[in-house]
């Protein structure tokens, strides 16, 4: 994962390659993923999504989720500034 951080906003380029996965996470502010290559599934608690090529989803701030790679996958995560993605420790209430 790449980080490009600027004043008023933050760039991840992220790069997972298929079978694996992006452990359960949050994001202390809202993220706005825009996918540029492959599949993967967006998984809330109570949700699935299927991302693929040019589709672009808002992610709200501190809504636990995690990513499982399809096909080899691109995205591009913007986030503001001062907001980081963090991989605490939850609880018996998380997704698996």
């Amino acid at each position: 994962m790449a980080e490009v951080d600027k004043e008023n906003m933050k760039v991840v380029y992220l790069e997972l390659a298929a079978g694996t996965s992006m452990p359960r996470h949050i994001a202390t502010g809202d993220a706005c993923l825009v996918v540029e290559k492959g599949m993967a599934l967006l998984i809330y608690r109570d949700e699935t999504r299927e991302l693929t090529k040019g589709i672009v989803t808002v992610i709200p701030a501190n809504q636990q989720h995690m990513l499982k790679i399809i096909k080899d996958f691109k995205a591009y995560i913007v986030l503001t500034a001062n907001a980081d993605i963090e991989y605490p420790v939850f609880g018996s209430d998380c997704i698996s």
